[in-house]
């Protein structure tokens, strides 16, 4: 996924590769979501992309303010090698008090982002309650789905994990899913076909942002490693740099919860079904 223009950043012998975003694009998405009371409302998700702003600004002037500062003193003729060292690791060690707030703040900023989607994307909007023709086509619908054999059971709910029948897979969760003889596990899969029927540039929107978070996280743990590598005996702060790409509690439950999404082109295995009581 192409998310910004690739550039580099050079202090003496050390570069380190970054890519450049349209943050104010990204700040400003919006999201339609269903509040806990049921009610709807637009919530500007992008707002919490600002603190990986914020890291990602912070990781490129502290790599070349610490490897200008590391550079001058091993050009300094008045520091003998082991100074050099003591002095360089010194540096470095700033580098993970100037980062790390910046990569809490972010993190809890994501694990905000993917507790407010995973509870707030809704996978249908709900009838009017003037709307009496279309409580009777869900109706049918769902005695429609209620008649179906477990064989041609299972080729719908496969061909809905793929985008099909939007239709039904409204009509079946806007009420139990018991009615339409189906059971809770075959529910789950159908709300998520729903979200992937009908949020489609949410989702596209929800993966550009993780992108984007994932190279800010991974553009900041090379500015440690590259640091690293201008200053002997480092290996130690390296290998704790690289840690730093792993992620956080929320972008791994936001990846989690997108790999579930099923999308056109990547069909998913239909689990065995069984007819509710």
């Amino acid at each position: 996924m192409k998310i910004g223009k690739r550039s580099v950043l050079k202090v003496g012998l050390a570069n380190l590769h970054y890519s450049e975003y349209e943050h104010s694009r990204i700040e400003a998405q919006t999201f339609s979501i269903q509040r806990p009371d049921g009610t709807k409302g637009t919530w500007q998700a992008g707002g919490l992309m600002k603190s990986a702003r914020h890291l990602h600004t912070l990781a490129l002037e502290t790599f070349k303010d610490a490897g200008e500062d590391i550079a001058s003193i091993r050009e300094n003729k008045d520091f003998n090698a082991s100074a050099i060292e003591r002095m360089s690791k010194e540096k470095i060690e700033g580098v993970t008090a100037s980062l790390l707030p910046a990569m809490q703040a972010v993190a809890k900023d994501m694990l905000t982002l993917a507790e407010t989607v995973t509870q707030g994307f809704s996978p249908v909007t709900p009838r009017a309650s003037t709307d009496i023709v279309g409580f009777l086509a869900d109706q049918e619908l769902r005695t429609l789905v209620r008649g179906l054999g477990a064989d041609e059971r299972r080729n719908l709910l496969a061909d809905t994990r793929q985008g099909g029948h939007p239709e039904i897979v409204e009509a079946v969760l806007r009420a139990n899913p018991m009615l339409s003889g189906l059971s809770a596990e075959s529910a789950a899969s159908l709300s998520r076909a729903g979200i992937a029927a009908s949020r489609a540039d949410d989702l596209e929107a929800l993966s550009q942002m993780l992108a984007v978070y994932d190279d800010v996280l991974a553009t900041t743990s090379q500015v440690g490693v590259s640091l690293s590598g201008m200053v002997a005996n480092s290996a130690g702060y390296a290998g704790r740099f690289e840690k730093w790409r792993s992620g956080c509690d929320g972008s791994e439950a936001l990846r989690a919860w997108l790999d579930k999404i099923p999308t056109r082109g990547k069909p998913k295995a239909a689990p065995e079904e069984s007819e509710a009581a």
